[in-house]
C-alpha cells in the first residue's frame, strides 16, 4: 500500500492577499516608473536646451566684451578723444543756454492782434535782459496801437519805444497797410536749460 503525504504548507490569509494585490500594485509601479522615465527624458531636453542658451549666451557676451575693448582703444586714440572733448563741451554749452528764441517767439505771437503780422524779429544787447526789436505790419492804425498797448501791458516786456512808424503799400491795388518798428526790453528771469518753466 502506497501512501502520499501531502508536504505543501497551505497559504495563510496573509498571503492569499499579498498574492491578490501583487499584479495590481506591479501595474501601478510600472505606470509609475514610465512616467519617471518620461519626466527624466524631459528634464535632460530642457537642461540640454539650456546649456546651449547659456552657450549662445556667453558667446554674445564674449563678443560684446570684445567690441566694448575695441571701441576703448578707439576712443583712447587722440583723435577720438578730441572729438569726445568737443561734444562734451558742446553739451555743456546747450546745458548753459540762457535765451529760448523759440519761447520769446510764442510770447510775441500772443501779443498779436489778428490783424497785425510779425514781419521782423531782433536781439541786442546783454543776454540776461536783450533789447528786442519788433517790426510788424498792422491794416490799419488802430490794430498797431493794440498791439503797442498788448506790449506795454506784458509782464515780459518793458521801455516800450516807437522807432518808425508808416505806411506800406497802397499801389497798384494792393491794400495799403501800417508799418511800425519798435523796441521793447525783455524783462523775464531767463533761467539755464535745464530750469526752464515748462
Amino acid at each position: 500500500m502506497k501512501i502520499y503525504l501531502n508536504l505543501a504548507v497551505a497559504p495563510s490569509r496573509r498571503e492569499r492577499y499579498a498574492l491578490a494585490w501583487a499584479v495590481p500594485t506591479l501595474a501601478v509601479a510600472l505606470l509609475i516608473f514610465v512616467y519617471l522615465a518620461g519626466s527624466a527624458i524631459r528634464d535632460f531636453r530642457h537642461s540640454r536646451q539650456i546649456r546651449h542658451s547659456l552657450a549662445d549666451f556667453q558667446a554674445k557676451d564674449a563678443h560684446l566684451r570684445a567690441r566694448e575693448m575695441e571701441l576703448r582703444l578707439q576712443l583712447a586714440r587722440p583723435k577720438s578723444r578730441e572729438m569726445v572733448d568737443e561734444t562734451e563741451f558742446v553739451n555743456h554749452l546747450i546745458n548753459q543756454r540762457q535765451f529760448s528764441l523759440t519761447e520769446l517767439t510764442v510770447k510775441v505771437s500772443k501779443l498779436l492782434p489778428l490783424n497785425v503780422k510779425l514781419n521782423g524779429l531782433g536781439l541786442e544787447g546783454p543776454d540776461a535782459h536783450p533789447e528786442v526789436r519788433f517790426a510788424v505790419l498792422g491794416k490799419s492804425e488802430e490794430a498797431v496801437e493794440s498791439f503797442l498797448n498788448n506790449l506795454e501791458d506784458s509782464e515780459d516786456f518793458s521801455d516800450v519805444t516807437i522807432r518808425n512808424q508808416g505806411f506800406r503799400g497802397g499801389e497798384g491795388g494792393s491794400p495799403e497797410q501800417v508799418a511800425l518798428t519798435c523796441t521793447a526790453r525783455y524783462v523775464t528771469a531767463i533761467l539755464p536749460a535745464g530750469q526752464q518753466e515748462r
